[in-house]
């Protein structure tokens, strides 16, 4: 077994790890009623994505080999396109939420469930949609690439996100900060009694995540697109590819950790657990 094939379990294993997690993780939002709430709602919402995007690229590396029909090509590419947002799309969705609870906090209607659907839908058709472009183009096979499709890709998956992120957080900060300068009085109509500390410790914290993101995905999309346009080393771009599926794994352990109630949900579990078979 030379390194190549030691490195290819590897990055199987962190990815069916990625899935395992996800989907306990997702389970427990789905079956225990007290969990369903909005914000868990998004972290379910992804998780899904999380389980789609590990599932896809699992598939990917396998399917890259095969010859396929020009048919299964444009699937597959655009395929490539959509779990490529996936994961970061999913965090847009989230801080417009966070942006319009807090910004328009006066308004109930952003505080309701129905909304929290229509942002995850939103997410959803966005990134559908904005894979068209992949079903339009022509293959010469599975593995072929243009510099657009790479440069698209990377712009839909690291440049577009990260500035709607920024703009929105900018926003809620600028909202708060204003609110906060008007008076502590309790008779403020301002935001800045309203919006608590578990509510900024979670939009710090999405921050952080989409961040960590960042980091671990923007050198893959940016060395796939540099590698149509020059030869890149194959062992730089596994190294991206390592990179994002260990950046995967990293974010969605750090979910489930800061997320207190399932975290002790789950503590709870094992010492039940425990219990039992200490005491047969």
């Amino acid at each position: 077994m030379d390194i190549y094939q030691t490195l290819e379990i590897v990055r199987n294993t962190v990815y069916a790890t990625v899935l395992f997690i996800a989907l306990v993780y997702s389970c427990l939002i789905l079956f225990i009623s007290r969990f369903r709430h909005r914000t868990n709602m998004f972290i379910l919402n992804f998780c899904i994505n999380t389980i789609i995007t590990a599932a896809y690229f699992t598939f990917y590396f396998y399917g890259i080999s095969y010859d396929m029909p020009q048919s299964m090509c444009v699937l597959f590419q655009y395929a490539f396109n959509v779990a490529s947002v996936q994961v970061p799309f999913a965090f847009v969705a989230f801080s417009v939420h966070r942006f319009c609870v807090i910004v328009y906090h006066i308004k109930p209607f952003f505080k309701t469930k129905n909304w929290v659907a229509i942002c995850i839908a939103t997410q959803w058709i966005a990134q559908l949609l904005i894979s068209l472009p992949f079903v339009f183009e022509t293959y010469e096979d599975c593995t072929s690439n243009t510099v657009w499709m790479g440069c698209y890709t990377f712009i839909t998956a690291v440049i577009l996100p990260s500035l709607i992120n920024t703009i929105l957080n900018i926003g809620i900060l600028t909202c708060v900060r204003r609110s906060t300068r008007r008076t502590h009085s309790q008779e403020s109509t301002g935001i800045g009694n309203r919006i608590t500390h578990r509510d900024i410790s979670l939009i710090k914290q999405m921050v952080f995540t989409f961040t960590i993101f960042i980091i671990g995905w923007a050198p893959a999309y940016a060395i796939n697109t540099i590698n149509v346009i020059m030869y890149v080393d194959f062992s730089i771009l596994m190294m991206s590819v390592y990179l994002s599926a260990v950046c995967l794994l990293a974010l969605i352990i750090n979910l489930f950790v800061y997320n207190r109630e399932i975290r002790n949900c789950v503590l709870y579990f094992f010492q039940r657990c425990f219990c039992c078979v200490n005491q047969s």
